[in-house]
């Protein structure tokens, strides 16, 4: 009986011991596919995001060039107008007439037109278009 008992018992534990370690082995599974989800995950991530980074160096490439081109722009229309303001200048100083007629003062018209709002934007052009109040003729 004894012998029954202690094989009894040595079985039980056999099963036992086999049953701990297909469970440990069941969880260490179940860790491993989780890790392997994740990694998988991470990786997404890290090509989503190298995707990102990608777009927004291009966009700053583009937005570079597109500064330079304005840069350009804007120096060659300044040359533009010290060339126009100087032949201005020249012609000024070589014709008397002209010298003449620079230092008349602006007719009365256009400097009501000057003290007007300026309309910038579409909406402010409507606005003008709608509540547009004649110019008056000078009281002179």
């Amino acid at each position: 009986m004894t012998r029954l008992l202690t094989t009894l018992a040595i079985l039980l534990l056999v099963v036992l011991v086999t049953w701990a370690l297909w469970q440990r082995s069941n969880a260490a599974d179940a860790r491993a596919e989780l890790a392997e989800q994740q990694l998988a995950e991470s990786h997404d991530r890290e090509q989503k995001s190298l995707v990102i980074i990608d777009a927004l160096w291009e966009n700053a490439r583009r937005l570079e060039a597109q500064r330079r081109a304005l840069d350009e722009q804007q120096a060659a229309l300044s040359h533009t107008a010290a060339n126009r303001l100087a032949t201005i200048e020249e012609l000024q100083r070589e014709n008397a007439t002209l010298r003449a007629w620079a230092n008349t003062h602006l007719p009365s018209a256009v400097i009501r037109l000057r003290k007007r709002p300026a309309v910038t934007g579409a909406s402010d052009y409507y606005q003008s278009l709608r509540d547009a109040e004649p110019l008056q003729p000078a009281s002179e």
